[in-house]
């Protein structure tokens, strides 16, 4: 079900973006000269439970772009590495010792993975709504292709582009 902006009187709608993902990810926003409009998911066991919510600009108090912190993405890699390289040694050292040994290629998808994920997730930022009654956070589902990473950055630029426009504060 796509988003639509329910606009009040007098309201113009400055940016309206839907972006479907991978994997039922959804990330939907809109900015007016009124409110934000973020995508919430409700508790219901409907097929599409994505809709809008309203936050008028009055609550909203800064949009900020945060760049994703390389300590958890760094950590991560480095256990699949390690976990990659043990799991495929004992593998190894097991099949060469004649036993009988499942052989399979999870070790080095762990291993190759665990080198590959910093070069992904470089430069990855986080856009956060930062509200009077709490904080909305949207970080972007890791890619491996260029095209869809420069989508996820020029989306939120715009959103930055549009939220000053609507003269929401705003930090990059």
């Amino acid at each position: 079900m796509p988003f639509i902006v329910d606009s009040q009187p007098d309201e113009e709608v400055y940016l309206s973006r839907e972006f479907r993902g991978s994997h039922g990810h959804v990330f939907a926003i809109a900015i007016s000269n009124q409110a934000v409009y973020l995508s919430a998911q409700k508790f219901a066991l409907k097929k599409d439970p994505w809709y809008f919510k309203r936050v008028p600009l009055s609550e909203v108090k800064t949009v900020r772009l945060v760049k994703q912190k390389s300590v958890f993405v760094l950590t991560l890699s480095a256990l699949m590495i390690i976990f990659g390289g043990v799991t495929g040694s004992l593998l190894m050292w097991y099949a060469l010792r004649g036993e009988a040994v499942k052989v399979s290629g999870w070790p080095l998808a762990f291993f190759v993975g665990g080198i590959i994920l910093p070069f992904i997730a470089r430069g990855r930022r986080t856009l956060v709504v930062i509200m009077s009654d709490g904080k909305y956070k949207w970080r972007p589902q890791l890619a491996v292709d260029k095209k869809t990473r420069d989508t996820y950055v020029k989306l939120q630029d715009e959103i930055v582009q549009a939220c000053r426009k609507a003269g929401i504060q705003t930090f990059e």
